[in-house]
């Protein structure tokens, strides 16, 4: 066995995605929408007194969005590996 717990002879995953589980991507899915959720009160409240509070605002939206989008590809990755597996 090595360091990823694979055999020689056995097939690993093909990247990283094969140990994180669906449910760990749920769990970020919905730190990413607090993430996003929290931006948007920052900058619907604070953003028009404070650039600072706007900057905040602006980042924590676009960290909240490419961070979900991303989640969103590796979950369609993960369910779909998933799924060929089951099916073989």
């Amino acid at each position: 066995m090595s360091q990823t717990g694979v055999s020689i002879g056995e097939t690993p995953y093909e990247s990283m995605l094969g140990i994180i589980t669906r449910r760990r991507i749920l769990y970020w899915l919905a730190a990413m929408a607090a993430v996003l959720v929290g931006g948007t009160i920052i900058g619907l409240i604070w953003a028009d007194t404070s650039d600072v509070a706007g900057s905040i605002a602006v980042i924590t939206n676009i960290i909240g969005v490419v961070g979900i989008v991303l989640l969103l590809i590796a979950l369609a990755v993960v369910t779909r590996r998933r799924r060929q597996k089951l099916a073989a």
